[in-house]
């Protein structure tokens, strides 16, 4: 009996699982990036708009690292297998994504496109859903970046009242029915994305009661 097939074998399962520690490797140093970032991001809910700028100015370096983090993951990944791994690095990729849609909305008040995801993060989304011939971030990462937008401004809505912007809440509360309204044209399939969008409708209820207590309080009309 010829052994050296065991001998192949053994051979590819240990590319493979040196493949994967180098997968999660990248994935660990993503994260650490995200999480900064993250941080960075939150003194927004704690300052008046006015100073909005500082805070999506301070977070520009960890965009850059966020960039390299993705580019180190994405030259592991051939396109052939980009689905067989997908999962080991979707959520970070997702937080990456959430960066960049509070980020912009921060800046200009508007949502951001994919196009505005790939020129943040140098990595392309796949409206299209077309065969993989590169590392893209999927539909639905980009997808539940923006349903995590609507958690993030109903904290902004109660946090701007807070720090005595009591015309924000209008501006956040318009913004987001817009957006819900938006979201209800898709027909969502992924089950994990439909749930999210179930929950949107907290977030907003949470920001009409903002402005609710303030009308109530006088404070607007």
């Amino acid at each position: 009996m010829d052994v050296q097939v065991f001998v192949d074998l053994q051979d590819r399962l240990d590319q493979e699982s040196t493949l994967r520690e180098d997968i999660k490797s990248a994935i660990t140093e993503l994260n650490k990036t995200c999480r900064l970032a993250s941080a960075k991001l939150a003194k927004a809910h704690s300052v008046p708009k006015s100073q909005i700028k500082e805070v999506t100015d301070a977070i520009k370096p960890q965009f850059e690292t966020l960039r390299q983090n993705i580019g180190t993951l994405s030259n592991l990944i051939q396109p052939v297998t980009f689905y067989k791994y997908h999962d080991m690095w979707s959520n970070a990729i997702q937080s990456a994504c959430s960066l960049v849609v509070f980020a912009i909305y921060l800046d200009d008040a508007r949502l951001a496109t994919p196009g505005d995801i790939q020129a943040y993060l140098s990595c392309r989304v796949n409206t299209e859903n077309t065969d993989i011939t590169e590392f893209v971030i999927t539909l639905e990462e980009y997808l539940n970046a923006i349903v995590s937008l609507f958690n993030e401004l109903s904290r902004l809505a109660v946090n701007s009242v807070i720090v005595n912007d009591i015309q924000r809440p209008q501006e956040i509360s318009t913004f987001a029915s817009d957006l819900y309204a938006g979201f209800q044209l898709l027909n969502l399939k992924n089950d994990n994305l439909r749930r999210r969008f179930d929950s949107i409708k907290y977030d907003i209820k949470k920001i009409e009661e903002v402005q609710y207590d303030l009308r109530v309080r006088g404070l607007i009309s």
